[in-house]
């Protein structure tokens, strides 16, 4: 844990000083050529890795594997729908189980039905090829990732998959308000956290991207919707 600490302040002490080159690029007059195209193209990638690596560091702080109570569990994510488990909790005895399917609602796991079975039979790979299943996370905590974002120069965002009848949808947080986009919609929504929990039931659990690894792009969530 002490390396996974140090590894977290320098990502802040590096990012800090992207900040600090931005704001030096911003204000000088010209921008001296670099090898492999434009400067600030090439700092906003780098600054969007740093986001990804930050992402990855509070999961791996935020995750609590299962305990082992000799139940089997498998965990998955369906197209276009919330994650799903089946779990098979054996008696004190294990000669009956439960089995158990639940769905994500966006802060716990809901049961959507169980019965008695017996004669279970698991085939597994010898060596472990899976990760530990693991509770996403909830769409408030996501939320709370986002807000006062706007500032940086490729802010996070929310990224709900496209389907069969909608385009990805995007939510940023801008000035504090949270706006939804989809891809060639013709404006953005004000939205609101409980409105996610209806696009997970249809689009499934979103994904923190950088802005810039979306179909959209910050001019997208600025004009107001009233002026367009």
């Amino acid at each position: 844990m002490a390396d996974s600490q140090r590894e977290l302040e320098t990502l802040r002490e590096i990012d800090s000083n992207f900040h600090r080159l931005f704001e030096a690029v911003n204000d000088g007059d010209d921008v001296v050529s670099m090898p492999g195209g434009d400067p600030l193209a090439t700092l906003r990638r780098a600054r969007a890795q740093i986001d990804a690596a930050l992402f990855a560091f509070r999961r791996r702080r935020d995750d609590v594997t299962l305990g082992d109570d000799g139940a089997c569990l498998l965990q998955w994510n369906p197209l276009s729908a919330p994650p799903r488990r089946l779990r098979f909790e054996p008696d004190s005895i294990g000669e009956s189980w439960t089995r158990r399917e639940l769905e994500w609602t966006g802060t716990g796991w809901r049961s959507c039905g169980s019965d008695r079975v017996e004669d279970v039979a698991i085939r597994a790979p010898a060596a472990a090829r899976y990760p530990d299943p693991v509770d996403p996370t909830p769409l408030e905590t996501m939320v709370e990732w986002i807000r006062d974002s706007w500032v940086r120069p490729d802010p996070p965002a929310l990224v709900f998959a496209k389907t069969a009848t909608t385009k990805q949808g995007v939510i940023v947080s801008v000035d504090g308000e949270l706006r939804y986009r989809e891809r060639d919609s013709p404006q953005w929504y004000p939205a609101t956290t409980d409105e996610f929990y209806h696009h997970l039931r249809t689009h499934g659990q979103p994904m923190l991207r950088p802005l810039s690894e979306t179909a959209l792009t910050r001019h997208d969530f600025t004009p107001s919707p009233l002026s367009q």
